[in-house]
């Protein structure tokens, strides 16, 4: 129906909606002004994909123009998990928050892989300005996942140092308890700054851009075997650091790039960094993400 004060109101109530073929081909762009518009919808099943699909879903979507400037979403996953979505605008610009109880589910739904299992996440983000165009700078924190199969990591920890994770990930997966960094996104670009994620068996830092419209990777970083063991030796005195302080050589770490096509990229590892970790002494400084070291949060002196 049309609003009163311009534009249309539309109520969207059903068991299911279907937007599979729509999101495949949302035809072209309009490049005419477009009519306000508030959408309230109430629906049993929402597809976007096979085998993408969140159930009891409740949204409120506003569009001024052809902007959304503001939305509200609650949903949950076949398997029972909840997501949320909140999304307005402030003084200081359009803001994000979204939480999920299952980082695998919400990024199955999203498309972007199948390699991840369980986990909470929670994204938090702004629209800015950038290079004349709007962009969403944002963070993410995670805990608790797995990551499973994943030939790309797979063929990362080839090397020998990594057997024990590696044979992880063929199994039962790699556990992490934290996913931790900042993004951009515009133009179907995705851009990591300083990701970080760890857990006991590894800690891996990554950098770089996912490019979505064309499903290409360059991401690099550094992957760092026995990350909990490492933590701990990093810091006993004057042995921790021989191993790991200084700018001098050391132990425990290779880095890493991956480059091409999403579903089968190039991967290529710095066998020779895995004896040249300088990188370690940042990555367990509090300004880089790291919580406190092991020692410290068990109150040992």
């Amino acid at each position: 129906m049309r609003r009163r004060d311009g534009g249309w109101q539309i109520d969207l109530h059903g068991r299911t909606l279907d937007l599979s073929n729509w999101l495949k081909d949302p035809g072209k762009k309009s490049s005419g002004t477009e009519a306000p518009l508030h959408v309230d919808a109430r629906l049993g099943r929402l597809v976007v994909g096979p085998q993408r699909e969140v159930r009891d879903v409740a949204a409120q979507l506003s569009r001024e123009g052809m902007e959304w400037r503001a939305a509200q979403l609650e949903a949950r996953f076949p398997n029972g998990h909840q997501l949320s979505l909140r999304s307005a605008t402030q003084a200081g610009g359009r803001s994000l928050t979204f939480r999920s109880d299952d980082l695998g589910s919400t990024l199955s739904l999203l498309d972007i892989t199948n390699n991840i299992v369980g986990g909470q996440v929670t994204v938090t983000g702004q629209m800015v300005d950038k290079g004349g165009k709007q962009v969403v700078a944002g963070h993410v924190e995670g805990a608790d996942y797995n990551l499973v199969r994943a030939p790309p990591m797979a063929r990362i920890l080839s090397l020998p140092s990594f057997s024990g994770a590696g044979s992880m990930l063929a199994g039962s997966g790699i556990p992490f308890t934290t996913l931790r960094g900042d993004f951009t996104y515009g133009d179907d670009r995705l851009v990591f700054d300083k990701l970080l994620a760890y857990g006991g068996a590894i800690g891996v830092t990554s950098n770089g851009v996912v490019d979505l419209g064309r499903d290409q990777l360059d991401l690099q970083g550094t992957i760092v075997p026995a990350y909990a063991l490492n933590s701990i030796i990093g810091n006993i005195p004057v042995i921790g650091s021989l191993l790991l302080g200084g700018e001098g050589q050391g132990l425990f770490a290779a880095n890493y790039r991956v480059t091409g096509s999403a579903a089968d990229p190039e991967v290529s590892v710095n066998p020779l960094s895995a004896l040249a970790p300088g990188f370690l002494r940042r990555l367990f400084q509090p300004n880089f993400g790291m919580p406190p070291p092991v020692q410290q949060s068990l109150g040992v002196q």
